[in-house]
């Protein structure tokens, strides 16, 4: 008997240690989903092996397997911050795989929910098995598979409001006709939708009948957001002519990180973008745009560094009679105090005077800026400072490039952030100006990754998108996802190009009727009826608790 024991013991254990190891490598089919691979498919199978941990296990082995999965993913899909120190990936991994982890350990709940009828808790195994294999109605089937998505989504919209880069809608950014219900719902519209299919594909392997039933919920959003996306797509290309068009020549510098630039290094990003750009001055654009911090100094510094710079470019813009918008650190007094304030920024110059300007607000955490600096060992901060922090903008006003062309810059990172993008087109404009520097991650897949976010935020706001990249990614994303009039050479995948280069790109803009989706007038209304339906949920949840409490009560007492 002890011998049968310790053997059921050891294949329990075994059983227990491949299924941690599947769910680990269904995070990384999640990672292989992102660029570089861009296996959008492995995303629709990525969750099974959570799912079923979640429904065949108790919670703690089933929070266990959610990290797993989370730090599959999260380890695989941003190991190119490895490029900034090697450890990075290491440290950052484990800690979003708790919201993965999270989302398992209220699996067996949601399942015994979901699945089971009011007072199933007080069935034996046996009674439980026989239901389930026989009596299980359908639409409890499809009860899971909604409750399922909607936990997954909600869990993830949270972990957005810490780090939302590669969240499921990244993983389809070339699937143009599934992407286009991001101008309805946001992104997790399509994230949602991703959890759906996965949750429907395990529930027609994990139910004993009526295997289909799952499957039905999943298949009817996923052909309406098709549907949805054909017309969406046609919509696009079948615009009349724009109102004003607008000529713009963008810059792509390829140069390397200067996070501390000699003198030399220094000088050699002047002469690069003012030679590139008096070049381009001579194919006639209404507006020439450098990438953010391509220069990396501020156009007020000292030294000869300093007058250098602001002699040189004084120069091409009297020579040119051409408007600039260029990425610059730049400076700003404070309200209060009157120190100087150092600001990551996008400021438009005439030939004369420097006529609008965009400080950064959504600031990169340990890039420019150190969160909790006062309270981390100086050696973490020494690995990761640049020096100072960056002061955030507050500014999310367009700035009038033309008569009719009314630009929101995002810099950088910020064009990952929905609801930063919304707030940019709520505020009247209707062209969208992103300028990048992906120089830290120079052989990585970063710069496809940081191109593929920029997509859904084109979609999501309605807007024509010029982007300007340091080594990458320069041309337009059309309001249907649709990257295009690229810089550079050409090639079979234009987001891979990494060299100096300068062209002209011609975006066409348009009147209110156009860029107003009906995500940016009414925002996160998807995540709102999640979180409604969530809240239903957790109260019949509590409901029912109440209620099979007060049952056994009853039962105690009548058996006494």
């Amino acid at each position: 008997m002890k011998n049968i024991r310790n053997q059921a013991w050891q294949v329990s254990n075994f059983r227990k240690l491949l299924l941690a190891l599947s769910c680990f490598a269904g995070g990384t089919l999640y990672a292989a989903a992102l660029p570089p691979l861009n296996w959008n498919f492995a995303v629709f199978v990525s969750l099974l092996p959570v799912l079923y941990c979640g429904c065949c296990f108790k919670w703690k082995f089933s929070a266990f397997c959610g990290w797993l999965w989370g730090v599959g993913w999260a380890f695989f899909s941003c190991n190119f911050l490895r490029e900034i120190e090697w450890f990075v990936p290491f440290l950052i991994a484990p800690v979003l795989g708790l919201w993965p982890a999270f989302f398992a350990a209220l699996l067996p709940g949601l399942k015994n929910f979901t699945l089971y009828p009011p007072g199933s808790l007080l069935w034996n195994t046996e009674k439980k098995s026989e239901y389930f294999s026989n009596s299980l109605p359908w639409y409890r089937m499809i009860f899971f598979t909604v409750s399922g998505a909607v936990l997954f989504t909600l869990i993830e919209w949270t972990r957005s409001r810490l780090f939302v880069w590669n969240d499921f809608s990244v993983t389809q950014w070339r699937n143009r006709y599934l992407i286009q219900i991001a101008s309805l719902t946001g992104s997790y519209g399509i994230g949602f939708i991703v959890a759906a299919v996965n949750t429907g594909i395990f529930g027609a392997f994990y139910f004993k009948k009526n295997r289909f039933v799952p499957l039905i919920f999943p298949a009817l959003i996923t052909a309406g957001a098709l549907l949805y996306g054909n017309y969406h797509i046609r919509k696009i290309e079948n615009l009349p002519p724009s109102e004003t068009t607008l000529r713009a020549g963008l810059i792509q510098c390829d140069l390397s990180q200067r996070r501390h630039a000699t003198s030399a290094q220094v000088f050699e990003a002047i002469n690069v973008c003012t030679e590139l750009s008096a070049q381009l001055a001579k194919q006639n654009p209404e507006l020439i745009i450098w990438p953010e911090s391509a220069v990396p100094i501020p156009l007020q510094s000292g030294g000869i560094e300093g007058d250098v710079f602001r002699r040189k470019f004084a120069g091409l813009l009297r020579s040119t009679q051409i408007p600039l918008l260029a990425g610059l650190i730049a400076f700003k007094p404070a309200k209060e105090s009157g120190k100087w304030l150092i600001t990551n920024s996008a400021m438009l110059f005439n030939s004369k005077a420097l006529v609008g300007r965009y400080d950064k607000i959504h600031r990169v955490p340990y890039g420019e800026y150190v969160p909790f600096r006062k309270y981390l060992p100086q050696s973490l901060i020494d690995a990761v400072d640049m020096g100072r922090d960056l002061e955030p903008g507050d500014n999310y006003a367009p700035i009038n490039i033309k008569p009719g062309v009314r630009a929101s810059i995002a810099i950088c990172y910020e064009g990952v952030f929905g609801y930063l993008i919304r707030q940019f087109a709520l505020r009247d404009s209707n062209l969208l100006i992103v300028l990048s520097n992906d120089a830290w991650y120079p052989k990585s897949s970063e710069p496809e990754q940081h191109l593929a976010n920029a997509v859904i935020r084109s979609i999501e706001s309605g807007l024509f998108m010029i982007r300007c990249g340091n080594n990458g990614g320069s041309g337009v994303v059309t309001p249907d996802g649709k990257f295009t009039q690229y810089i550079g050479s050409k090639a079979a995948r234009p987001e891979l190009l990494r060299e100096r280069a300068a062209g002209i790109v011609e975006v066409p803009v348009y009147s209110d009727w156009v860029r107003r989706t009906f995500f940016v007038k009414y925002g996160e209304w998807f995540i709102l009826l999640l979180g409604i339906y969530l809240f239903a949920l957790i109260s019949g949840w509590l409901i029912h608790t109440f209620k099979l409490k007060e049952y056994s009560k009853q039962l105690l007492e009548h058996k006494k």
